[in-house]
């Protein structure tokens, strides 16, 4: 694997700003991204479905992780 983002805790426009960086950089092919599950959010996993969806709309390749990779609150992703 070439890095690890913990974006656990992070709001939703942080979190976007922090993706946009990443894709600019291109610097990694695949990286875990750490994203919650959603638990102790009122709303569900909103962090989760926000990365998945800006994911899909930026034609990223990515997968949930393994559940010792953290299953359900992370992702795994392929950047080109």
């Amino acid at each position: 694997m070439n890095g690890l983002l913990d974006l656990h805790g992070c709001s939703v426009e942080e979190a976007g700003n922090i993706l946009n960086e990443i894709l600019d950089e291109k610097a990694s092919s695949h990286i875990r991204i750490i994203v919650g599950k959603g638990i102790h959010s009122s709303n569900g996993p909103v962090l989760r479905d926000f990365v998945k969806n800006f994911l899909i709309k930026n034609n990223i390749k990515f997968s949930q992780s393994k559940i010792q990779d953290g299953g359900e609150g992370a992702l795994e992703v392929f950047i080109k």
